[in-house]
Parts: C-alpha cells; structure tokens; sequence
C-alpha cells in the first residue's frame, strides 16, 4: 500500500486527497498545511463537487519537516502556490519521497532544472500534473491523430476561457509574482498538450491584452510547426463569472474535423468528410483521477509508457514563458 502525504489543502490538495482515496492501492496517511484543515472540498474553475473529505486516521501537521521525520511515506502530493513548487518539491525528494508535484513545474526554467537534478540524485520519481494529457476528451484526441485513420492535422486551435481567478487562497493566483499569472497557471495547459501531440516548436507569437486589475488577462499564441500546419492557442482570464469555465479545441484532418466544446450538450465530436459524425463513449474518471493513478503504477515500477517527463513538463514552462516574452 502507497503511503501518501498531501503537502497544501486548498482546492487542487482536496482533489488530489479524493483521487488517492478512490486508488486502491493508496491511502492518504497525512496532510500538512499552514491554515487549518477543513473537512469539505473547496471550490475552484473546474466542479469537482462540494463533498465532505473523510479525514478520520489522517494526521494531520502544519510543518512539512515534522511530517517527512514523523510519516513512513512514499510518496507525496504537492498542491501548493507555484512558487513554493521548487523549494517543496526538492526538500520532498531529498528525504527519499516520490513527488507529484501540480503544474506548472516552477516559475522558471532554472528552477525546473534544479527539481529535476534533485529527482536524479534522490533516484525518486518527479512526476508534473499537466492533468490534459491525461483528460479522457484530449486523450481520445491524441489517439485519433496518432492513428493516422483522418489524415494528418492541417489546423488546430485550443483554447481556455474563465473569469478572473478569486478562488484561491490569499489571491496568491492574482499575484504573478506567485502563480507566473495566466500564462503559467492556464495557458500552459493547451501549449503542454500541444507539446505533447505536436512537439516543440520552431517558434512562439504571442499578443496579449490587460485587465483592468493591471494583470495580463488574456493571451492569443500562433505556434510555428512548419508551412503545412497552423497550430494556436488562446487562454483567458477575461470572461464575465456567470460564462463559468470553458475548454475547448477545433482540429482539422485531412478526412474529418475534431471538435470539443466542454459546455456544449454534446461536447466532444468527430465530423468526417464521409459517413455520419461520431460521439465517443469515453472511459469514467477525469485527468485528475487518471494521472494519480498512472503515477501510482509508475512509483511502484509497473511498466508502463511514459505519458510526461519532468523534462517535457520543464519545457512547458519554456514555452509559457516565451509566450509572454513575445
């Protein structure tokens, strides 16, 4: 059984404590946060319900010294505001923990380099959570592409739009200095996936526009993949609360045009040229179930392919940070 330790229990440490939960060869035996533990599941940009926590048998500590000397674990999650992403993180794997670490990576390519160096010499694994690789809709995507069955993809643009975050705790997500601002804590989620299908590009153009807090809101990115493809991206912080949350991608093929609209009644879709569109039955489970449970496999030694690499995951970084740099 997987010793777990939940290091930061704001809304991404609640879903990660349900998501150990719901592995059976998991348990949460320890939660550690400065501000006190509640026992119901905080909100954020994405319902993953309000639900009661069962914490009965989890300790509980506001030192993550004290929980590393004290618990017999192995592995923790670390939900904590970006910028403690790389202190926590190497602390983690320096007392002999695997770490699953929330993305983005850290707030700069140095920093990233310096997790990874630490994962090396501990010999523990590092693992980020870009949670769309695992997301059932982008999952199907990608299959579809690799697979080669519609031709190749001449076009593509993702995009995610949201209203201005004010759900976190200490608006550490309003501050850039923190959170890296939208490009690091929401547009990197489609340059990541983009990575992942596409790979690194040749080049990165960005515009954005300002909110009238005074922080960058919204960003449109084109990616440079060669004269054959238009690869772009968009991510928003601009949206009024009331339009909620919304992912969303159009990928043309040479034989048909993927669509997904997280808000639409039907929201993933195939259109061929030939033939009658096609709905996908997807598998139960969300990218944030999907990628504990795929590290769970990885930390005991299953052999399994690798779907993320801290070096990949340091890369997403790369490129949120070009697109502001543009």
């Amino acid at each position: 059984m997987i010793r777990v330790g939940i290091v930061g229990f704001g809304f991404m440490g609640g879903v990660h404590f349900k998501g150990w939960q719901a592995n059976a060869s998991a348990e949460v035996v320890a939660i550690c946060d400065a501000n006190p533990i509640e026992g119901k599941a905080k909100q954020g940009n994405i319902d993953t319900g309000r639900d009661e926590l069962d914490l009965n048998g989890v300790s509980i500590y506001t030192d993550i010294a004290h929980m590393l000397a004290t618990e017999n674990l192995d592995a923790v999650s670390i939900t904590l505001p970006t910028h403690l992403h790389k202190r926590i993180s190497i602390q983690c794997l320096e007392a002999g923990v695997h770490v699953l670490c929330e993305k983005p990576m850290a707030l700069s390519v140095p920093d990233c380099d310096a997790m990874i160096a630490a994962a090396d010499a501990a010999g523990k694994q590092l693992m980020i959570g870009h949670c769309i690789r695992f997301w059932p809709e982008y999952q199907w995507a990608e299959q579809i592409i690799s697979s080669g069955a519609y031709g190749s993809v001449v076009a593509a643009a993702f995009s995610r739009l949201t209203y201005a975050p004010a759900w976190d705790a200490d608006s550490w997500l309003s501050d850039q200095n923190k959170s890296g601002g939208i490009a690091l804590d929401l547009h990197i989620h489609d340059l990541d996936f983009i990575q992942f299908v596409f790979g690194v590009p040749g080049s990165i153009r960005s515009s954005c526009a300002t909110l009238e807090s005074k922080i960058t809101g919204h960003i449109q990115t084109e990616l440079e993949f060669g004269a054959d493809q238009t690869i772009s991206a968009t991510a928003s912080w601009a949206m009024p609360e009331s339009f909620g949350f919304q992912m969303s991608f159009r990928i043309i093929l040479e034989k048909a045009v993927l669509l997904l609209d997280s808000q639409a009644a039907t929201p993933l879709r195939l259109i061929p040229h030939v033939g009658d569109p096609l709905i996908p039955v997807l598998p139960d489970g969300d990218g944030y179930q999907n990628e504990i449970n795929y590290f769970s496999q990885l930390i005991t030694g299953s052999e399994i392919p690798r779907i993320i690499t801290p070096e990949e995951a340091r890369e997403s970084v790369r490129m949120a940070l070009e697109t502001i740099n543009s």
